[in-house]
């Protein structure tokens, strides 16, 4: 069920209207199976996979509770994470270890024993990654002491399956939101509407700017072949806006509709496109994953306590994982390498140069001429670059579909090459035009638009900053947002980036 449909439109008055004339004792467990229909509208056989990540997970941390012996404590830990990222590797990365071990056989001239039909029809069921981190790291928090055992199997798979956030997240803590779940609520006007106006946000992102600029990138991308220079910075700069406003207007939905149940979600995006350098960057983008990598492995590697050479290996390594989480494919992966590999060549920077010159008047000279908004530039400028891989493997899958046999090396090394030769910008007439240069306008006032209103409010939520101003104007800016959905927005259904992962 997406958000952008039909049935989320009946689906969600209803679940509310029942939830809130439902006495308070028997909410959860009519959320909890509101959770799993949620679910099961997709492909009712994967809550099975869902119900074994929940049912290992709540187990081995109750075993974990139960010990006072560290090595037992220690054996269930063990198994809980093993079991959940086994299964996390055969329906997500059995197809990708497979046709790189056979391409590998090949290579070296030996018959590789595993018959090819065998791994071909595994299907990725969606959000087994969200799920499967929430199940992680809840055991951890529990052996480490961070979040008490959770007692009651069905309370434990409310958290786990909460429909909200279940497919795309945000990617909450057990100590967040479980006494969240808990707390009693009454129906409250402001928070109702605060969290609906969130919604109505999160719904302008998804189908007046995400699902139109998917137009003219998909445009773009499915002629590689004829684009050059300035045309694929233009494409490769719509598409990263593309997934911001897609995924963050999901994560948008998601903590609005919660708010109206009462519950609080974590904050999983904060103005990304104005961050002042990579490592700024991530702690603005993917809010829940990126703290979720720093928590559970990067500190665990080390983090920046660690010579230079291993905080280098530390921060590609964690890039590389955040990578993989993000698609069985070499392209996902290697995009968030380069990114992670410039992200360590600026911390070398920082730590052998900067350091040394800061004092000096080099150094303020610097920061007069490179200012922050240059900074940021280049930011965007490096990221979309990286994400350049990220969206060639859906190139590959586009062209696969029609019939087509075409490696995702040939396409990268197509665009990479093309996007040097800045003094051309071939096929962006032909762009343009394939949709018209009215909706080539409604799409680039909508970005700019966007841009100004999080440069207005910064990091304080757009419906904090509306609930303080005069009441004209509020209603101006609720009408606004009302008429472009209904006018301006394009239904055709299509899913949220995020629920490929």
């Amino acid at each position: 069920m997406l958000f952008n449909s039909i049935e989320f439109l009946i689906f969600f008055p209803v679940f509310l209207s029942v939830y809130f004339i439902l006495p308070q004792r028997h909410r959860w467990l009519f959320t909890l199976l509101a959770s799993l229909y949620f679910y099961m509208s997709y492909d009712p056989k994967y809550v099975v996979l869902l119900m074994f990540s929940t049912g290992i997970s709540w187990y081995s941390a109750k075993k974990i509770s139960e010990s006072q012996v560290e090595k037992t404590r220690k054996n269930w830990l063990a198994i809980g994470l093993i079991l959940n990222i086994l299964q996390l590797v055969i329906f997500k990365y059995l197809n990708f270890f497979d046709e790189n071990f056979r391409e590998l056989f090949e290579l070296i001239g030996l018959n590789y024993p595993v018959p090819e039909p065998w791994f071909n029809n595994i299907i990725l069921p969606v959000g087994i990654s969200f799920f499967t981190f929430h199940s992680l790291a809840y055991t951890i928090d529990v052996y480490k002491g961070i979040t008490p055992v959770e007692r009651s199997f069905a309370f434990y798979t409310l958290f786990v399956s909460y429909w909200p956030q279940l497919l795309a997240g945000p990617i909450p803590r057990a100590n967040q939101l479980i006494p969240e779940l808990r707390k009693p609520v009454e129906v409250d006007y402001e928070r109702m509407k605060s969290g609906l106006i969130r919604m109505a946000i999160g719904m302008f992102k998804k189908v007046v700017i995400a699902d139109r600029l998917a137009i003219y990138v998909n445009h773009v991308f499915d002629n590689y072949t004829h684009a050059t220079g300035w045309t694929i910075v233009f494409g490769a700069s719509l598409f990263f806006i593309q997934v911001y406003c897609d995924f963050s207007g999901y994560s948008d939905i998601a903590i609005g509709a919660s708010r109206m149940m009462g519950i609080k979600l974590m904050e999983n995006f904060k103005r990304p496109f104005f961050a002042k350098n990579l490592a700024d960057f991530w702690t603005r983008w993917h809010i829940s994953l990126s703290t979720w990598l720093t928590d559970y492995v990067f500190f665990y590697l080390g983090a920046y306590k660690s010579s230079g050479l291993k905080v280098v290996f530390n921060v590609i390594f964690v890039l590389t994982i955040c990578g993989l989480w993000h698609g069985a494919n070499w392209p996902m992966v290697l995009s968030f390498s380069i990114i992670g590999g410039m992200m360590a060549i600026r911390y070398l920077w920082q730590f052998n140069i900067v350091r040394q010159i800061k004092p000096s008047n080099l150094f303020r000279w610097s920061e007069i001429v490179i200012t922050e908004n240059v900074h940021r530039f280049i930011t965007f400028f490096t990221l979309m670059f990286g994400f350049l891989l990220f969206r060639v493997q859906t190139v590959v899958e586009h062209l696969t579909a029609k019939g087509l046999d075409v490696s995702w090396t040939h396409i990268a090394g197509k665009l990479y090459a093309n996007i040097f030769k800045l003094w051309e910008a071939r096929f962006f007439d032909e762009v343009i035009e394939h949709k018209g240069e009215t909706n080539f306008i409604l799409a680039v006032l909508s970005i700019l638009l966007l841009f100004v209103v999080e440069a207005f409010c910064g990091d304080t939520p757009i419906e904090d900053v509306l609930v303080k101003k005069k009441k004209i104007f509020r209603w101006s800016v609720y009408i606004f947002i009302i008429i472009s959905i209904i006018w301006f927005g394009v239904f055709n259904e299509t899913e949220f980036v995020y629920f490929q992962f």
